[in-house]
């Protein structure tokens, strides 16, 4: 019997959460809401427009502006993505964008909000630009720049930026990693195909 890809997805979504909610992981509300109160004259930086955006197509959690940043993440982190042929690359990322839009998802309200305030930071500009160096959108944003910007904040004293950092990595690299189609380039063999296949059942 091949595995359900819904039980697929949704076990992406559970090793991704438990991943991401081990104690401290997401404490990044603090800092992201101290810059965001310095934002309050720009509606569109401070997220108090009338109404906020829709999530992304076939999405429940990212909106479009934060699946151009996973975008612009997902080849920086994932080296083997970006070197990935144009037709397997696409399949790969789509895949892995609905694995980090389910963690998101499936995240409590209060992780929900912490996550908000880091990808409404980094949406649009100036403020992305004050911390992260980055004047263009995401889409044009190469693996160097990313690179650039992520090794910037985890290297910054700010404990704020460090954390947002490792919270940016953790979703792109789990929601990656347990795609079965990226085990092989890890050197990961995949589970015991027996007690796979009697959880997924």
């Amino acid at each position: 019997m091949r595995p359900n890809p819904h039980h697929r997805r949704e076990a992406a979504a559970a090793a991704a959460l438990h991943a991401l909610s081990r104690r401290g992981f997401l404490k990044v509300g603090l800092g992201f809401s101290a810059a965001l109160a310095c934002t309050a004259l720009l509606p569109e930086l401070a997220g108090c427009s009338s109404a906020a955006p829709a999530p992304h197509a076939g999405m429940s959690f990212l909106r479009p502006d934060d699946v151009a940043l996973f975008r612009a993440l997902l080849p920086a982190i994932v080296t083997e993505l970006g070197e990935a042929q144009p037709p397997r690359r696409a399949a790969l990322e789509h895949d892995a964008l609905r694995n980090i839009d389910a963690t998101c998802a499936a995240m409590g309200a209060g992780a929900q909000a912490e996550l908000r305030k880091l990808f409404g930071l980094l949406a649009g500009m100036p403020l992305r630009w004050a911390l992260t160096g980055m004047r263009r959108d995401w889409s044009a944003a190469t693996p160097a720049q990313v690179q650039a910007f992520l090794a910037r904040w985890r290297a910054s004293r700010l404990a704020t930026l460090n954390a947002g950092a490792v919270v940016l990595v953790k979703l792109a690299s789990v929601g990656y990693y347990v795609l079965p189609a990226a085990w092989a380039g890890s050197g990961y063999p995949g589970p015991n195909a027996a007690v796979y296949q009697a959880l997924h059942a």
